[in-house]
């Protein structure tokens, strides 16, 4: 089953192909086309390294990334703003959940201060219905 923390929900639909390094691409490519053909896959929403951090250069291997506190606190946010608790979920259901409820409000308040704003289109990208 495959581990995903809150704010990757954002993250993968705003995905344009570019990331921290070709491994990162590479799992990241995978990962969202394993959960686009099967949306009623179950998964698990994790406050935490997930499987796509495991790609990660600034995964420290224990159990942190480099951006810790940042990324907390993004994780967080999605929570509050979808409702999405630790535990099961199919990656439908969190779709779902973030894009009947997502705005440009909540999306400023949670992704206004992550260095991928700049970088993508993520916020047309997680908008777009």
């Amino acid at each position: 089953m495959l581990k995903i923390r809150p704010h990757h929900i954002l993250c993968m639909k705003a995905y344009i192909g570019k990331g921290y390094s070709q491994k990162f691409n590479e799992n990241m490519e995978k990962i969202i086309k394993t959960l686009k053909e099967n949306v009623n896959q179950q998964v698990e929403v994790v406050f935490g390294l997930d499987d796509i951090c495991s790609k990660c250069p600034n995964n420290m291997r224990n159990g942190l990334c480099k951006s810790q506190d940042k990324v907390e606190n993004i994780d967080l946010k999605v929570s509050k703003h979808f409702e999405i608790k630790n535990g099961k979920y199919t990656y439908k259901d969190l779709k779902y959940k973030v894009y009947s409820n997502i705005n440009e409000d909540k999306f400023m308040d949670i992704c206004k201060s992550c260095e991928w704003y700049y970088i993508t289109n993520c916020k047309d990208l997680n908008l777009k219905k």
